[in-house]
């Protein structure tokens, strides 16, 4: 059973995956040198990497993130089991492709991408 969805679509479970969590702020420095701002939202990144993936569940992927012309998605994914949801945008996803032994088998290494939350 997968893990993650993405628009409630179950994709691979990923080799390793990371969440970056930070703070969007206005901050500035006064005459004086002081730092001020204010707190906007705080936010995730989430990162997933698949040390190899075969054509089909890299496929599963590209068709749900990368092959429409939706701009946002609903990634579930469980923290510390609990289920949880974030709105995201995904950034850049760079693949390396490795021939398998078979003509029809290819696989995909380093296969990385990061979904951003809205």
């Amino acid at each position: 059973m997968a893990s993650f969805t993405i628009s409630g679509v179950p994709i691979k479970n990923p080799t390793t995956f990371k969440i970056e969590r930070y703070n969007i702020t206005t901050m500035n420095r006064l005459s004086n040198g002081t730092m001020v701002g204010d707190l906007i939202a705080k936010k995730r990144k989430f990162y997933f990497t698949y040390a190899a993936i075969d054509s089909v569940d890299l496929d599963n992927i590209l068709e749900t993130i990368w092959n429409t012309n939706s701009l946002f998605y609903t990634l579930g994914y469980v923290e510390n089991n609990v289920s949880k949801t974030a709105e995201v945008y995904v950034g850049s996803i760079p693949t390396d492709l490795h021939r398998g032994g078979k003509v029809s088998n290819w696989v995909w290494k380093n296969v990385n991408f990061n979904l951003i939350e809205r």
